[in-house]
């Protein structure tokens, strides 16, 4: 009779392919990790980028309207770009421009009697609908995290110029916005149709230059809403002529300026 006898593995065998396999698995853990992590980050700047070029067409789109009226229109043509002190709303709640202090962001207003739309109706900036030969001041601002909202958001407000009450205020609009920042063009001495300088909000109030304001130029900044890692350098951020802006240290969120000029149609 013929017995085989059965063979297994040494422990020494044993440990070997157990290291071995460990090796192995440590670096798929890898791929996978970095895999992760590009995603992320890449998930995060796709946000930052659509978040910021948003942001700039919300307020250049009604940049571009303002001070239009219709055909036949019974108002007053207003000014494109509401003034400072614009005498409307109250004290404590009103929709003219305003000029934050230092790195304080900025808050623009546009009139105009909003366009037909493709369904027939007129629309406030957050697309409600308005009634006709209205006048609507369109107002842009940032509104600050709460306990609701974690990030700093774009927001707008509305309000009804021919019937001095507000049809919407602070509607957030697009999250991670921290800073808005808006210079003026003023027409030159030498030629009224063409940009000579542009300067701040309180600047143009003091110099009495409403009337003469043909562009406006934007900057918003715009974060990641995510941390990203490697987190990004520290550094400061400047828009137009505001001092420096300096995120937290830690913060892990990358940033980016958006920029862009428009020229103001319905000025003559």
């Amino acid at each position: 009779m013929i017995t085989t006898r059965q063979k297994g593995l040494s422990i020494i065998e044993l440990l070997v392919a157990m290291v071995i396999g460990l090796i192995l698995l440590l670096g798929v853990s890898q791929v996978f990790l970095s895999s992760r992590q590009t995603f992320a980050t890449n998930d995060a700047m796709t946000k930052l980028q659509e978040n910021g070029r948003f942001a700039l067409e919300f307020i250049a789109a009604t940049a571009r309207q303002a001070g239009y009226l219709s055909p036949g229109s019974s108002e007053g043509m207003p000014f494109p770009v509401e003034p400072i002190n614009c005498g409307r709303g109250s004290a404590a709640s009103n929709p003219c421009t305003f000029n934050g202090a230092g790195n304080a962001p900025d808050r623009v207003s546009f009139s105009a009697e909003p366009a037909v739309v493709i369904d027939g109706s007129l629309r406030d900036c957050t697309g409600s609908a308005v009634a006709i030969n209205t006048i609507v001041i369109n107002s842009y601002f940032i509104i600050p995290p709460d306990a609701n909202n974690p990030q700093s958001s774009l927001g707008c407000s509305s309000y009804n110029r021919s019937d001095s009450e507000w049809l919407v205020q602070n509607q957030r609009l697009i999250d991670g916005i921290e800073s808005l920042q808006v210079l003026y063009g003023i027409a030159s001495n030498a030629d009224p149709f063409s940009v000579g300088s542009y300067i701040s909000a309180d600047r143009v109030e003091a110099q009495n230059k409403w009337k003469d304001v043909l562009a406006v130029r934007i900057a918003v900044l715009a974060n990641s809403l995510d941390p990203v890692t490697p987190p990004p350098v520290q550094r400061n951020y400047y828009l137009l002529d505001a001092p420096p802006i300096t995120p937290a240290a830690g913060d892990q969120r990358s940033r980016q300026i958006f920029t862009t000029t428009v020229q103001l149609k319905n000025i003559f």
